[in-house]
């Protein structure tokens, strides 16, 4: 089994804690706060409180076959940086540390950091993209230029194939999976025919998602004005 330790339980060290416990892993905590670790202690592996951290600290603390640590210390960037430091002189192979600038990335990344992650900075992409878009239901930044994003699969899509949709070709975007509004998600058959409310995961270029998902909204408005049309022309002729 995999053990794996979690330096400050700010924010994203305990959302990360949460997601790890529910996975059965071994979880190491280490904060700075008494009530935080009391709240956790008991589904925990093993729990320290710890103010001041330094190597020899660490090196008494952690497991000698932890295979990874995350840190969290906040908005203590300098205990961050520090922290990095220690866990790469203990040799520890994957150090995952949060940040919230590209300068504090590049000093964390210089100290010995594996991976930097910018938790507000990447909510802020999801979220974006929904703000400007109806349709989105989800949206996930994959890095680089790459994104899934998931929505209700348009009106124009329905009684279609993927390939007899034409989104390849058309948008240069690709179907991950399809699923019904009340399901979860599976694989799908190339054959499927699409149904109403089907709900659906594309893949492609930031660029290419906006222009398929632009175009499906300019698709609901345009149907939504022909209904109001057609909703008054019928009461004109009663």
């Amino acid at each position: 089994m995999k053990q794996v330790a979690i330096l400050g339980l700010s924010h994203f060290g305990k959302s990360v804690l949460d997601e790890l416990l529910a996975l059965n892993i071994d979880v190491f905590i280490v904060d700075k706060d008494r009530e935080v670790i009391d709240t956790y202690k008991d589904a925990s592996a093993g729990s320290v409180v710890l103010d001041v951290v330094n190597v020899e600290t660490l090196r008494k603390v952690l497991p000698d076959s932890i295979d990874a640590v995350v840190i969290d210390m906040g908005d203590r960037i300098e205990a961050s940086i520090l922290s990095t430091s220690y866990c790469a002189k203990l040799g520890i192979k994957t150090i995952i540390v949060k940040a919230e600038t590209e300068s504090q990335a590049e000093i964390l990344e210089l100290v010995g950091a594996t991976k930097v992650v910018f938790p507000n900075k990447e909510a802020a992409k999801r979220i974006t993209p929904q703000l400007l878009s109806s349709v989105l239901l989800n949206y996930l930044p994959l890095g680089g230029k790459l994104a899934i994003a998931e929505l209700e699969v348009p009106k124009h899509m329905v009684g279609c194939t993927i390939v007899e949709s034409g989104i390849r070709q058309k948008y240069d975007i690709n179907l991950i999976a399809v699923r019904k509004s009340d399901s979860e998600y599976d694989k799908f058959d190339p054959a499927y025919r699409f149904a109403e409310g089907d709900i659906a995961l594309f893949s492609g270029a930031d660029e290419d998602l906006s222009r398929f998902t632009g175009n499906v909204l300019r698709e609901e408005q345009h149907s939504a004005v022909t209904e109001q049309f057609l909703h008054f022309f019928r009461r004109g002729k009663k």
